[in-house]
C-alpha cells in the first residue's frame, strides 16, 4: 500500500480537532498493570523528545490553549527531555506576512522547555507545505526572501535552539527532487538554505529531515548524494532526520539498520525525528487489544534497540515521538481508520509501547 506521509492533520485545525475528538477510535482497553519505572528522560542522557502543539489553531493538543493544556505540559515535562513544535515554527505560522513574524507561540514553547531543562529542536525552516499565501505567490527576489526568512528565524532563536530541520521532504520516494516553490524559483536552493542557516547560527546542528528514507534506498541515495555534493563544496550539514512514520509490519528492522548504517558510515548524526508506529494499517482492528499492545511493545523495543546498536553515541541526535497521546495523533484522521501509534493512551497513561522504549533505553549504556 502507498505510504506517502504528509502532515495534513498537523496543518489544519479541523484535522487536529478531529484527532482529539475521535475518542471512539482511540480508546484503549484497560491493561492488567500500569507500566512502571523511572521517567524516560531519567533513563538516558540521549535527548528523548516529543512534538507538541502550541497554537490556538491546535484546539485539542495545544500545551497553551487546549482545555487539557496543564495535563499535556505535565506529561511532556515529566517524561521527555526534548521538544519540537508540531506546527508553530513552520513557515505558515511563524512568518504569516512578508514583513511579519509571529514569535509568540514559538517563544512560549522555548520558555516551557527552558523551565523544564529540555533540549529544543527547530522544525522546519524550508518545506514545500504549510506555506503562507504571500510566500506561495511571491513575485520579488526569491533568494533575498529566503535569506530573510531563514536568517531572521534562526537568529531569533540562536540562544535557545541548537539544532534545526533546515529542509524538510525535498525528495520524492524515487529519489527525484520534489517540485516546489523553492526548486522552481531558486537554483541550488538546498545548498543556499544550509549556508544561510549556518551563517545565522554557527553552532547549531543542521539536519535534513524526510520520511520513508529508512525503507526506500533510492530516496536515501538522493539524500546522501546531496550530502556528498555539499561536502565537495563546503556546504554545511550535520545530520539526517529519519521521520519513522512506520507500522507494525513495515519496514523491517534489517532495512532500518541498513539505512542508519549508511549515514553512520558517512559520519552523519542520525535522529529519529517523528516516530510513531501504526498498529492497524490494514484496518482489521477496532481497539488496541492486549495482543496488539504487546506487539507494539516489541516493535518499539526493536526499533529503538536497532537505533542504539547501529548509531554510535557521538552520532546520536536523539529520538522524538510525534505526539503525546493516541487521541492526539495525526494518523487516525489522515488514514481515516482507528489506530494507537504513540506511547500514551487517551487518558495520559503509559502503554506497553512505553515499556518497549524503556526496555531498549535501559539495555543500552
Amino acid at each position: 500500500m502507498p505510504r506517502l506521509i504528509t502532515h495534513l492533520c498537523l496543518v489544519a485545525a479541523i484535522g487536529l480537532a478531529a484527532c482529539g475528538g475521535s475518542q471512539s477510535t482511540n480508546t484503549t482497553p484497560d491493561t492488567p498493570t500500569q507500566p512502571s519505572g523511572p521517567m524516560l528522560r531519567e533513563q538516558t542522557s540521549l535527548p528523548i523528545g516529543v512534538a507538541l502543539g502550541v497554537g490556538s489553531f491546535e484546539p485539542a493538543s495545544s500545551i497553551r490553549y487546549s482545555p487539557q493544556a496543564s495535563q499535556l505540559r505535565h506529561l511532556a515535562a515529566s517524561e521527555f527531555s526534548s521538544v519540537v513544535a508540531e506546527n508553530v515554527m513552520k513557515p505558515e505560522y511563524i512568518h504569516p506576512q512578508e514583513q511579519q513574524y509571529h514569535w509568540n507561540d514559538g517563544d512560549y514553547l522555548v520558555q516551557f522547555a527552558q523551565q523544564n531543562n529540555m533540549h529544543i529542536h527547530g522544525h522546519t525552516l524550508v518545506w514545500h507545505n504549510a506555506l503562507p499565501s504571500w510566500m506561495s505567490n511571491y513575485s520579488g527576489n526569491w533568494e533575498s526572501m529566503l535569506a530573510d526568512h531563514i536568517t531572521t528565524i534562526v537568529s531569533h532563536y540562536s540562544d535557545s535552539i541548537n539544532s534545526w530541520d533546515v529542509v524538510n521532504e525535498a525528495f520524492l520516494d524515487d529519489g527525484s527532487l520534489r517540485s516546489s516553490i523553492w526548486s522552481s524559483h531558486i537554483p541550488d536552493y538546498l545548498a543556499k538554505a544550509y549556508t544561510l542557516a549556518r551563517a545565522a547560527d554557527p553552532d547549531a546542528d543542521l539536519y535534513y529531515n524526510d520520511y520513508n528514507i529508512e525503507a526506500m534506498p533510492k530516496k536515501l541515495d538522493a539524500v546522501l548524494q546531496m550530502v556528498t555534493d555539499f561536502r565537495t563544496r563546503n556546504i554545511p550539514i550535520d545530520g539526517i532526520g529519519f521521520q519513522m512514520h512506520i507500522d507494525r509490519y513495515w519496514p523491517s528492522t534489517a532495512e532500518i539498520r541498513q539505512a542508519f548504517s549508511r549515514c553512520v558510515a558517512m559520519g552523519l548524526k542520525v535522529r529519529i525525528s517523528e516516530l510513531d508506529i501504526r498498529m492497524n494499517p490494514n484496518n482489521t482492528a477496532t481497539a488496541l487489544t492486549p495482543e496488539l499492545a504487546e506487539a507494539q511493545r516489541q516493535r518499539y523495543r526493536e526499533v529503538i534497540t536497532t537505533y542504539l546498536s547501529t548509531v554510535p553515541a557521538e552520532l546520536r541526535g536523539g529520538i522524538t515521538v510525534w505526539g503525546l497521546t493516541d487521541a492526539l495523533s495525526w494518523t487516525p484522521w489522515y488514514y481515516k481508520i482507528p489506530d494507537w501509534p504513540l506511547l500514551f493512551d487517551a487518558s495520559f497513561q503509559r502503554k506497553p509501547a512505553w515499556t518497549g522504549m524503556s526496555e531498549a533505553l535501559q539495555a543500552t549504556p
